[in-house]
């Protein structure tokens, strides 16, 4: 039987005496260990991996062409026939607006931003969302009752424009009936 030296008197006993309450030392397990060392290495790398929000990311910045070219693309969309109400609780802008693509590309998945006013003008709230989907060129599409998000309860006026857009990269045609 294995020996524990106690504090209190300073004798050795016998681990896991019923009689003196002594119990047998604890040891870390291997496994334990190897468990906390892979734990670290993980979250490590994984705060390595992720910038600051102070220092630039991986990413390469666009270039001025590209920029450009994004700029053209939302400056083709125009938003007409806006509308809105509340639905779901009466706390969910319902967004309905007729979405014009006046370019020639196609484009798909559009940044709709609404900014919403109190009764005295003042900005309360804005929602952003994306509609996804094709926006083909020269043509138009209806949007109905497309969930904005949270409409803020003082709202009494919103102006909704486009901010951003993706170039599609097929072209999509109507399927024949």
């Amino acid at each position: 039987m294995e020996l524990v030296r106690r504090k209190e008197c300073r004798s050795e006993i016998a681990a896991g005496c019923s009689r003196t309450n002594a119990r047998p030392p604890k040891r870390a397990s291997l496994f334990a260990a190897l468990a906390l060392l892979l734990g670290t290495a993980v979250v490590g790398t994984a705060m390595a991996a992720t910038p600051s929000p102070g220092q630039p990311s991986a990413a390469k910045a666009p270039t001025s062409k590209q920029l450009e070219q994004q700029a053209q693309l939302v400056a083709a969309l125009q938003m007409s026939e806006i509308s809105w109400h509340k639905g779901g609780f009466n706390e969910i802008m319902m967004l309905d607006a007729k979405v014009q693509n006046t370019g020639k590309r196609d484009v798909k998945d559009i940044k709709v931003v609404c900014d919403h006013a109190s009764e005295s003008g003042s900005k309360v709230a804005s929602n952003a969302a994306t509609i996804y989907g094709p926006f083909p060129a020269g043509k138009s599409k209806l949007i109905h009752e497309f969930d904005m998000g949270v409409v803020h309860d003082q709202t009494k006026g919103t102006s909704c424009s486009i901010v951003d857009a993706t170039a599609a990269t097929k072209r999509w045609r109507r399927a024949a009936p």
